[in-house]
């Protein structure tokens, strides 16, 4: 079996959701089923939205940190709990001989071969998630169309990453959180911030979600066992 370390801390919360989706995806008999993992919390990485927009310290060094250790720790592969840190990627992996598995290729090919049908996909994450194209790229890729968010609408998903999940008030944003995707044309929902997910079980099942956080956990069961 091979081992697979995950950046975390990003935030922390979001980091046990893609944990425990982890365990309850694999097909486990006993304690020793389970995937090698090593967990990098490092909560101390400044925020990614910030820097990029040139108001914040630089995440690089910090994920850079993570990146060695999780490769001292022996693992064959590694990912980020979090989807603006994809920002850093690709210097990251210039950085590592270990497999890097990205959660945006990996969400959009899922919505390919699963959602024949869909033509609008909406990117539901932080601002600079949106305007970083990480998502677009490889939706453009599969001939989908990328939703374009109003001002007002972006902002308001803000408020539920950082106002909600992040602040620990998911129940207060829970109704806010649906009224804004009300708001939304589209045939496929990503839930393209880690935050997000954790809105999902109040969201009605008329709002097609991909859960990008599940998605990644998925193919880190399946590197692992390969």
């Amino acid at each position: 079996m091979k081992r697979v370390g995950i950046i975390g801390g990003m935030g922390s919360m979001a980091s046990a959701d893609l944990y425990m989706k982890i365990v309850k995806l694999t097909p486990a008999k006993c304690d020793q089923d389970h995937i090698l993992l090593t967990i990098d919390n490092n909560a101390k990485i400044p925020d990614r939205t910030s820097y990029i927009y040139g108001d914040g310290k630089d995440p690089f060094p910090y994920l850079l940190d993570s990146v060695k250790r999780l490769e001292n720790s022996g693992c064959d592969a590694f990912c980020m709990a979090c989807n603006t840190a994809h920002y850093f990627a690709p210097r990251l992996i210039a950085e590592t001989k270990m497999k890097f598995l990205d959660m945006p290729k990996i969400t959009v090919e899922n919505i390919s071969k699963n959602y024949k049908n869909a033509k609008k996909v909406a990117v539901v994450g932080t601002i600079t998630t949106r305007k970083s194209k990480i998502y677009d790229k490889n939706l453009e890729k599969y001939g989908f169309e990328s939703v374009e968010f109003s001002k007002e609408i972006e902002n308001d998903i803000m408020k539920c990453i950082y106002e909600g999940v992040k602040a620990g008030k998911i129940e207060e944003k829970k109704d806010f959180f649906i009224e804004t995707m009300s708001k939304i044309d589209a045939d496929i929902f990503i839930a393209a911030c880690t935050e997000i997910p954790l809105f999902l079980p109040f969201v009605p099942k008329e709002f097609k979600f991909v859960d990008a956080t599940e998605e990644l956990a998925k193919e880190i069961i399946k590197f692992a066992n390969s």
